[in-house]
């Protein structure tokens, strides 16, 4: 009987070792999973981030060069000449 529960107690233990030993790998592949997608969300974020600079850079040059297209033909308008043509630039 004695030897009973000892083999009882045994197979009980080993199976609490098996059940923590499981967990412990799912907890890591659940752990390993989460981190890559964060690392990958952060670098999407990143690279959102580094898109959008390039938009404003962009959108800041096409402001700059409609305001000097309109100074142009502000000033043309003001001096009555037309825009020059090939041999008047030379």
């Amino acid at each position: 009987m004695a030897a009973d529960v000892t083999t009882g107690t045994q197979l009980v233990v080993d199976a609490w070792a098996v059940l923590v030993a499981a967990a412990a790998v799912v907890a890591g592949m659940i752990g390993t999973g989460l981190g890559i997608t964060f690392h990958l969300s952060g670098r999407i974020d990143h690279q959102s981030d580094r898109i959008d600079h390039q938009s404003d850079r962009i959108d800041g040059v096409a402001a700059e060069v409609a305001l000097v297209r309109e100074r142009v033909a502000r000033l043309e308008g003001r001096s009555g000449t037309p825009d020059p043509g090939p041999l008047q630039l030379a």
